[in-house]
């Protein structure tokens, strides 16, 4: 019998740089998405003070220095401050044109702690059996 470890099926990735929130735009790190079918983004928030909002979405590009372009379906557009201290959850196919991905976010007014990861994967041999609770967004 063959032990597999789950880090041989997937790779996990920072996507936004960990950030005290300040307002103002997430610092995207570009995550490479070629050789998997999919990608699901984990949004984490932290304390977000009095009067936050925020916005985050997905962008996609064909080549890591390109034009990225926003992904249909794939964003949060309300952030706010009651939305502190949560896990929002983005699952998407990676398109083999444009493989590439940024989040592209801003924090407005007041900060919202904040930090993404990326977990790559190859969903066609594992497919999603069940969808997520009320703050995810499947594609």
């Amino acid at each position: 019998m063959r032990n597999t470890r789950l880090s041989d099926k997937i790779k996990i990735v920072n996507a936004v740089v960990p950030s005290a929130g300040a307002a103002g735009t997430m610092t995207a790190i570009a995550v490479d998405g070629t050789g998997y079918d999919r990608v699901m983004f984990i949004l984490t928030t932290g304390a977000a003070t009095t009067g936050a909002t925020g916005t985050f979405k997905i962008t996609s590009s064909a080549a890591t220095g390109g034009t990225y372009t926003d992904v249909s379906g794939a964003a949060l557009t309300n952030l706010a401050d009651t939305d502190g201290s949560k896990q929002f959850v983005v699952d998407m196919p990676v398109a083999a044109a444009k493989p590439f991905f940024k989040v592209a976010g801003t924090t407005v007014t007041q900060p919202i702690a904040n930090s993404t990861i990326a977990i790559l994967y190859r969903g066609k041999t594992y497919p999603v059996a069940t969808s997520y609770a009320g703050e995810a967004v499947v594609i």
